[in-house]
């Protein structure tokens, strides 16, 4: 008997063709220029605005929590010593 441990098999080769491949439209041009930089400033105010709509959104959630704790404290206050 031949046992094999810590065995791996050899990975699958595949013979893949594509249907409607045509390398001519294969590569897209781009024909635009790029100009890192203005990338850059686009994706840096990108990421400021959303980073300042989160902290918008957490500020009202805070804000809403608050309110709620200090409404169940004012009842449970409220409740002690008036019922």
């Amino acid at each position: 008997m031949n046992f094999t441990f810590l065995h791996r098999p050899e990975a699958r080769k595949y013979n893949y063709k594509p249907q409607f491949y045509v390398p001519e439209e294969a590569k897209p041009t781009n024909e635009k220029n790029f100009n890192p930089d203005m990338f850059g400033e686009k994706l840096r105010n990108s990421w400021e605005s959303k980073r300042h709509q989160k902290s918008n959104s957490t500020n009202s959630r805070r804000i809403i929590i608050w309110m709620v704790f200090l409404v169940l404290v004012l009842g449970l206050i409220i409740y002690k010593f008036f019922i």
